[in-house]
C-alpha cells in the first residue's frame, strides 16, 4: 500500500475492553481529548450508547455494532479508538492519515442493556454450545421450554406469554416494548445515527455483526442491502465495489469468506420486509454494507473475530479514500 494509506498493524492482545462497563469506564478516561467528540445517548435501562467521532476530514464514515451477542464488533471499535487515541505508536501515520481525510464515528455498542446480560464476554464455541446461544440471542419460549422465542422487530410483553429467557439481542424501550434495534427506528441503535447524521452526513456506514457459519467451513462473509436489486445501478455499483475490496482484504489474511456477495433473506420474504421497511431509505443514499464474521466457533478464535472487523473498517476507509469526497 502506498504511503499515502498507510496500515495500522494492532498489538496482540490477551483482553479486550468489550463489557458495557468496561467501556463506559475506558470513555470516561478519553473523555475531553482534543480531537474526540463523545455523544451519549440513554437507553430506557439508565445506560449510555456511546458514539465517537475523530477527525474532521470530508468523507464520512458511521461504524456500529447493534447486536449484543456479537462482541467482536465492540472490541474492533475500541481498539480502533485506541489508535485513533495515539495510544499504539505503531500505528502513527495511520492516525494522522485518517485524522486528516475522515470524519469517523464509532459506536462500539448500540445496546449495552442486552451485552450486560451476556453470560460470556465473548462466543468463543468452547463454553455454550449453539442450541444454547441461540436461546440467549432471542429468547427461549414461555409457552414450549427449550423453544426459540419467534425473531421479530418488535414485540409487547403485555402480549406474549413471558418468555422463559428475554433475548439479549432484543433492547427494552419501555416498561413491555422490546425492538431488534437494527429493525426498528425507535432503538438507540438508530437514534444515534439519525442525530449524527444530521449533523455530519455520512458517505458510508458499516455495520459489524456476526454469525455463526453453521456446517460450513466459511468464517466471514459481506452482506449487501436486501433492497440492492432495487437501488439505481451507481448504488448497486457502490456497494458492490466496497464488499468485494473488503473480502479481498479478508482473503488476503486466510480468511474463508463465503464466495461472492449476498443479498440476505431473499427467499424469506418476512425477514426481508422487516430490514426493508427501515434501510431502504438509508441505502439509497448511503452506502451501506453488512459484515459477518463467525461467532460461537473455535475455528475463529476470539482474537481473529476481532482481527476481520477492524480490517473491514480499515479497508473502508481505503476503498472511501479513492471513491467518495
Amino acid at each position: 500500500m502506498g504511503v499515502k494509506e498507510p496500515r495500522c498493524d494492532w498489538p496482540a492482545r490477551v483482553e479486550y475492553c468489550v463489557r458495557p462497563d468496561a467501556v463506559a469506564a475506558q470513555v470516561a478516561q478519553w473523555r475531553g481529548a482534543p480531537g474526540l467528540r463523545v455523544d451519549e445517548f440513554r437507553q430506557y435501562g439508565g445506560r449510555q450508547v456511546y458514539a465517537l467521532t475523530f477527525g474532521r476530514g470530508a468523507r464520512r464514515l458511521f461504524v456500529s455494532r447493534p447486536h449484543a451477542h456479537e462482541p467482536a464488533g465492540t472490541a474492533a471499535c475500541m481498539e480502533l479508538a485506541r489508535a485513533l487515541m495515539g495510544e499504539y505508536a505503531s500505528c502513527g501515520e495511520w492516525r494522522a492519515w485518517a485524522l486528516e481525510r475522515f470524519t469517523l464515528t464509532l459506536v462500539p455498542d448500540a445496546n449495552p442493556g442486552g451485552s450486560a446480560r451476556a453470560p460470556v464476554e465473548f462466543w468463543d464455541g468452547t463454553q455454550i454450545a449453539n442450541e444454547q446461544f441461540f436461546l440467549w440471542m432471542f429468547g427461549e419460549s414461555g409457552e414450549e421450554p427449550g423453544a426459540r422465542f419467534p425473531r421479530v422487530d418488535a414485540w409487547h410483553s403485555s402480549e406474549v406469554v413471558t418468555p422463559a429467557l428475554i433475548g439479549i439481542a432484543y433492547e427494552q424501550l419501555d416498561d413491555t416494548l422490546y425492538v431488534e434495534p437494527n429493525r426498528d427506528y425507535r432503538s438507540t441503535f438508530f437514534r444515534s445515527f439519525f442525530a449524527l447524521d444530521e449533523k455530519f452526513g455520512y458517505d458510508v456506514w458499516l455495520d459489524l455483526h456476526q454469525t455463526e457459519f453453521e456446517r460450513s467451513d466459511r468464517n466471514a462473509a459481506v452482506f449487501l442491502p436486501t433492497c440492492q436489486d432495487e437501488l439505481a445501478l451507481p448504488w448497486q455499483t457502490q456497494h458492490r465495489s466496497l464488499g468485494e475490496a473488503i473480502m479481498a482484504r479478508w482473503r488476503q489474511l486466510d480468511a474463508r469468506p463465503l464466495q461472492g456477495l449476498h443479498v440476505p433473506y431473499r427467499s424469506d420474504d418476512v425477514q426481508r420486509r422487516y430490514l426493508d421497511q427501515v434501510w431502504h431509505p438509508i441505502s439509497e443514499r448511503l452506502v451501506h454494507l453488512v459484515t459477518e464474521v463467525q461467532n460461537n466457533n473455535p475455528s475463529t478464535p476470539i482474537a481473529e473475530q476481532v482481527q476481520l472487523q477492524i480490517e473491514a473498517v480499515q479497508t473502508t476507509l481505503k476503498w472511501m479514500a479513492a471513491n467518495t469526497g
